[in-house]
């Protein structure tokens, strides 16, 4: 083990997290989420969106003596059906919208034990430790500063310093964000980012002292767009490829039958995919 390099691991991992081709560094600012809590509410409180995350959080065992501290929690996807089962529920979000949308929500449910604690992750001062931590489908976000540079060593550490018991990590994609009908019409062969991603979050939480239990899950996974054009070229950046360089009308023509209508107007389009979750116990 003479000829091991941590230093260099550390830069590979640092790196690699850094590579998320397919995201706008728009998502790390307060603005982005602020313009879009309404609609994130109204799909995270649907009937169908309850029940998922409500299947999703029967995967574990919880306590009514049990306080848990939600990071970056959004309009309250998991939050508010997580309440009823603890005893006190922390949450932060760097979107005050997002928070407003979660008190909302808590109030027409009649929940009372939720605190909110606003502000950016990196910059929180918390004010203990909790149980359980939960960080699902956002370490992405919190893991960059002000600066939009990301942190992942740091914001790991914060994490595991912020739980007295166990930590919870969801990664919304472990493998291509795009289903196996969408790979093949682009012919999209190369093994995706998001596998490798998996290994480097895994290397990261170890390189912090942690030796989480890994898993990956299959859920479902809802796209929201405005449009058709919004959703073609956010679908290519996810997969890497220039909306430019695909002329592929068999693309479009499957976007065209798989694309529905919500209620709301907006276009939809829904799938299962594999997702990483990490369970470290202390």
């Amino acid at each position: 083990m003479q000829n091991f390099d941590i230093e260099k691991i550390r830069e590979f991992y640092q790196h690699s997290w850094s590579q998320n081709y397919g995201d706008t560094s728009d998502k790390e600012t307060p603005e982005f989420w602020n313009s879009r809590a309404a609609d994130f509410a109204a799909k995270a409180h649907s009937d169908e969106a309850r029940q998922e995350s409500l299947e999703f959080l029967r995967r574990f065992e919880w306590s009514r003596d049990e306080t848990v501290l939600d990071v970056a929690a959004g309009p309250g996807t998991f939050a508010i059906p997580l309440a009823g089962m603890v005893k006190e529920l922390a949450v932060t979000d760097f979107s005050q919208a997002m928070l407003d949308q979660l008190q909302l929500q808590a109030s027409r449910e009649g929940v009372s034990n939720i605190r909110q604690l606003p502000g950016r992750w990196l910059d929180l001062q918390l004010p203990g430790r909790y149980d359980t931590v939960l960080c699902l489908n956002s370490l992405g976000v919190i893991s960059a500063d002000e600066q939009r540079q990301p942190h992942l060593a740091r914001t790991l550490q914060k994490l595991a310093d912020a739980c007295a018991r166990r930590l919870i990590i969801l990664i919304p994609h472990a493998d291509s964000p795009l289903n196996s009908e969408m790979r093949q019409i682009l012919r999209l062969d190369a093994v995706p980012l998001e596998r490798m991603r998996v290994g480097v979050l895994y290397f990261a939480m170890v390189d912090c002292g942690m030796l989480p239990d890994l898993y990956i899950v299959k859920r479902p996974f809802r796209w929201t767009f405005t449009s058709f054009e919004e959703a073609r070229q956010t679908l290519l950046k996810k997969a890497g490829v220039k909306a430019e360089d695909c002329k592929s009308a068999e693309f479009d023509a499957y976007l065209n039958s798989a694309i529905q209508k919500d209620a709301s107007g907006h276009l939809t389009l829904a799938y299962q995919v594999s997702q990483a979750l990490y369970v470290w116990t202390r």
